[in-house]
């Protein structure tokens, strides 16, 4: 009714006055309700970390999604500018309009590069689909009736079938605009009719069209001119889809969008109008190229022409182009990004100024958490806030992971009088798992967020192998035992062999169920030695394991004594006329050595008399022949031996031979 009556005072004015009214707000604070207020530092948030080129506001999850041209990125930013997350664009393109669905579920964006259309999950910025669409120079993009609707070249629209991926285009007035402009049309649906499609040129021509997409749209339904207003930047219905706010060179131009009727149209002059928005309680906001000499945000109530309320940015040296301009949930925030990477919040902007707003103090979080924690253990968070917050204030914390890919709200964190927070969360799901800790701000501190991400593991079961180090000899039989703590549902583990070579593969010698102690036994022979393992799958609390037990096993060695005529009390007794030979024989490995050691006794004591390395044969024989001048009366002996790794192979554990003993005689 409200709307109704404004159309009918608007309708009789014109009639008195016989041409549009214009409204000359080009000279700065004349005609506004306030003086213009000047934005303070405390508004301001540095963009770091990315690259700010334009934006749409997530207002159910309050955070700003934000095209990255430098990056090729979308990300997600809390509203103090900090990066929650990101996503790289396909093909390194960039995305030159973005669109947000109304329910807030899926975000849109044209990479005109790549000449796709892709969407993604608004919530996590997961990718949901791509659309190929074959069209040149891409351009604006609008939502409505179950359909994206998108231009493209210099005077095209077309829609695009979010289930086929169908694409019809269409041109762009009555037929015969070849001529037009050289940059996309702009467009826009109707929100409370997605039936209503407006369109109007981005260059010099001044013409806005109303199109019903019910129809072949061969031609739209009516049409007028802008007046004042060209080279329009901004296309733009209000919420409940009655007026549309067209923004250009000249100013903003307003009409009723049933009929686009010029009887009681607006125009709110300035010199350029850069940007218009319109919130969802109707509030207009138009900004203009920031300067010196003139405001730089105004805001208008619905169907007014008198800002009630300016702004001027601040700046030092050249003034920073004015990037995109966004409402938040209604007209509670305004937020404006300007070239020098600064993003502006304004809060409550539409409110009568405060006589002596206080300063804001800046605040940050840090966050400290373990690298990873057992799935269900509990998890420590710790964390400090700076900035002189006060004792008890609360902290928002939000725990993303793969069982709530949204996010979850924990329970808030109060703040203890030294700016020190923590709290314990136990997280069900594996994987990363992400804290998001953000403090809100009051009237004297600025709001801030920060993030730690934790890995959430399954719980290592207690599982032990016994002999482990143990040295065997050649050809024992060994029980080994596998001992299984603790588990959720798993209690088979598996027995493996290992024996030293290529030659000999990785044996299962046991699979089985764990008896009521834990255990699980299997024998086994021993030739070599042998890496034996225990194996436990793991089940869905707790992770896999295997564990290893080195088992050494001794080689065969022995001696035999040859040339000799008679043995008494161990000596062999020889003829010193004849050359003894000694036999070894050693369990066999290929490119085995023994080393053979004699000892004469002398002095009282055994001492080393000769030494020598010699190769097996195949079957792990090896005969040396004792030769020389052999002395008589003295005591010898002799011994094999088989040595880690100096006998040219690991195969075993070292072993020594038992001595023969013998003499020469006359």
């Amino acid at each position: 009714m409200r709307k109704r009556t404004i159309r009918a005072m608007l309708a009789a004015g014109v009639l008195v006055a016989g041409s549009a009214v214009f409204a000359d707000l080009a000279t700065g604070t004349a005609s506004a309700a306030t003086a213009p207020t000047t934005l303070t530092e405390q508004q301001r948030h540095a963009i770091t970390g990315y690259h700010a080129d334009r934006m749409v506001v997530d207002s159910s999850r309050e955070r700003l999604l934000i095209a990255d041209d430098v990056a090729h990125e979308i990300l997600a930013v809390g509203y103090d500018g900090g990066v929650l997350t990101r996503v790289a664009l396909p093909d390194g393109a960039n995305a030159t309009d973005l669109q947000l669905s109304a329910d807030s579920g899926r975000l849109w964006a044209t990479l005109p590069a790549a000449r796709l259309i892709v969407s993604w999950d608004a919530a996590t910025l997961a990718e949901v689909r791509r659309y190929p669409v074959e069209v040149p120079d891409l351009g604006h993009l609008a939502l409505g009736g179950g359909k994206v609707w998108f231009t493209y070249f210099k005077n095209y629209f077309a829609s695009l079938d979010v289930d086929s991926g169908d694409v019809v285009r269409h041109q762009l007035g009555d037929g015969n605009d070849a001529s037009a402009s050289s940059q996309q049309p702009l467009i826009a649906v109707n929100p409370a009719d997605p039936s209503q499609l407006a369109l109007t040129y981005a260059g010099t021509r001044k013409t806005l069209f109303l199109y019903d997409t019910d129809s072949d749209l061969t031609a739209p339904v009516t049409k007028t001119d802008t007046g004042e207003v060209s080279a329009h930047s901004s296309l733009k219905y209000t919420a409940d889809g009655t007026m549309i706010y067209v923004a250009g060179n000249g100013g903003v131009y307003y009409t009723w969008a049933n009929d686009l009727t010029s009887i009681s149209a607006r125009t709110i002059a300035m010199t350029k109008a850069a940007d218009v928005e319109v919130a969802s309680d109707d509030w207009v906001a138009a900004g203009l190229p920031v300067t010196a000499d003139a405001t730089d945000l105004r805001l208008f109530p619905a169907a007014e022409t008198v800002a009630t309320r300016e702004f001027d940015i601040p700046f030092t040296g050249d003034a920073p182009e004015l990037v995109d301009l966004a409402w938040g949930a209604g007209s509670a925030r305004l937020f404006a990004i300007t070239a020098d990477q600064s993003l502006w919040v304004l809060d409550q902007p539409t409110n009568a100024p405060a006589t002596s707003a206080p300063a804001q103090a800046a605040t940050a979080i840090k966050l400290t958490a373990p690298a990873s924690a057992a799935v269900g253990s509990g998890i420590n968070v710790q964390g400090t806030i700076s900035g002189g917050v006060p004792m008890g204030a609360e902290l928002k914390v939000t725990r993303t992971d793969a069982a709530s890919p949204a996010g979850v709200a924990l329970q808030s964190a109060g703040v203890n009088g030294s700016g020190g927070f923590s709290f314990i969360d136990f997280p069900t799901a594996l994987g990363t798992v992400t804290y998001t800790v953000a403090y809100a701000g009051d009237a004297t501190h600025k709001p801030s967020s920060a993030t730690v991400s934790v890995q959430s593991t399954k719980t290592v079961p207690q599982l032990t192998l016994n002999r482990n180090g143990s040295v065997n000899a050649y050809g024992a039989t060994v029980v080994m035992t596998a001992h299984l703590g603790p588990t959720a549902e798993n209690r088979t583990v598996e027995i493996w062999a290992d024996p030293y070579g290529t030659d000999r593969p990785r044996t299962l010698l046991k699979k089985g169920t764990v008896d009521g102690s834990g255990n699980l036994s299997v024998s086994y022979q021993l030739t070599r030695n042998t890496s034996v393992s225990a194996v436990f799958t793991g089940d869905t609390e707790y992770g896999a394991r295997t564990v290893t037990s080195a088992v050494y096993t001794k080689a065969a060695v022995s001696t035999t004594v040859a040339k000799h005529y008679s043995v008494k009390n161990s000596y062999y007794y020889v003829r010193k006329t004849k050359n003894p030979t000694f036999t070894t024989t050693m369990t066999p490995y290929p490119g085995r050595y023994q080393r053979l050691t004699f000892e004469k006794y002398s002095g009282g004591k055994w001492v080393a008399w000769k030494s020598g390395s010699f190769k097996l044969s195949s079957a792990g024989k090896y005969t040396y022949t004792l030769t020389g001048t052999h002395t008589t009366g003295v005591k010898y002996r002799v011994a094999a031996a088989y040595l880690y790794g100096t006998s040219g192979d690991k195969a075993n554990y070292t072993t020594y031979g038992s001595w023969k003993y013998f003499t020469f005689t006359k």
